[in-house]
């Protein structure tokens, strides 16, 4: 507006003075100027206000913008606030659940500490050299007289120092006698015939700690897929036609004897197990054969 007005003025002004002169050319000229210029000044004017109505329209679009920025921000950092909150709790969780674990793993160490089992190695007096088998103690096999109708069917290791309670001598009684090796030549070699015919059996009770479970498999000198093989033998007893009974026991293929213990004193004999075809099916099994054995763990 202030650019209509001076302008106005200026050429009025000339527009006056011309007039005067009377040179109605440089009038027409110069009206004529004025309206190029009134026309250049509208289309400024014109472009002005669009450009002023640009600028609002991108003032508003910038303060949305910066709107929806805040808002954005705000609920970016809510939820990462959240999820800060949630790995914290989850870390709580996780620490916890490793002491969990953690204890869980150290009972089962003592489980497996305070579990295994047991067996007897007949005829040593060392354990096999097998993962995890530790020696209990050692010591001589006993058990009930071979004449005798009563006592006990099974042998025991003794251990060389016995623990005494309460006692008296006399009276009725159950006894324990040593047991000895009876005919045996064939089982472990003719040259060693002397040595175990009549001497004393020896024994071992053994403790393996990785495998709880044990058997005694007769007739066989490997043991089943998955068990460990303590040791193989030969399958031993009383004398058939002998008053008492024992039951079958598997001892070492190479056995040892009680030192001194050659006195034919008998008591609880061990004799080797043989095959009898009839009821027992013969083949697989042989007439008179000794019978094998191993003891197996798992």
């Amino acid at each position: 507006m202030f650019c209509k007005v001076v302008c106005f003025s200026i050429f009025g002004s000339i527009f006056l003075s011309l007039a005067h002169s009377q040179d109605e050319d440089a009038i027409t000229k110069l009206q004529n100027a004025v309206l190029v210029l009134q026309h250049r000044v509208s289309v400024t004017e014109a472009q002005l206000e669009k450009t002023q109505t640009r600028l609002t329209q991108a003032d508003v679009k910038l303060q949305q913008a910066e709107m929806n920025a805040a808002t954005l921000k705000t609920q970016l950092t809510s939820q990462l606030n959240t999820a800060v909150k949630r790995l914290q709790e989850t870390g709580v969780a996780l620490s916890k659940e490793g002491a969990r674990i953690a204890m869980a793993e150290k009972e089962i160490q003592r489980l497996k500490d305070n579990s295994g089992t047991t067996f007897v190695h007949w005829g040593r007096t060392s354990c096999p050299g097998t993962p995890s088998t530790t020696l209990v103690y050692s010591g001589a096999v006993g058990g009930t007289h071979y004449t005798s109708q009563g006592g006990a069917a099974d042998y025991v290791c003794l251990p060389p120092n016995p623990q005494w309670n309460k006692y008296g001598n006399g009276g009725l009684s159950s006894s324990m006698y040593g047991a000895e090796y009876e005919q045996v030549d064939n089982l472990f070699g003719k040259k060693n015939a002397a040595k175990f015919h009549d001497n004393d059996v020896v024994c071992a009770v053994c403790h393996v700690a990785s495998r709880s479970s044990q058997i005694m498999i007769p007739a066989r000198r490997q043991c089943q897929s998955g068990w460990t093989k303590e040791y193989e033998g030969y399958l031993m007893a009383t004398y058939e036609g002998q008053g008492g009974k024992k039951l079958f026991t598997c001892v070492d293929e190479n056995p040892e004897v009680a030192r001194g213990s050659f006195e034919d004193k008998n008591g609880a004999l061990m004799y080797r197990v043989i095959a009898q075809c009839g009821s027992l099916q013969c083949p697989n099994y042989v007439q008179g054969r000794e019978l094998t054995c191993v003891v197996c763990t798992k």
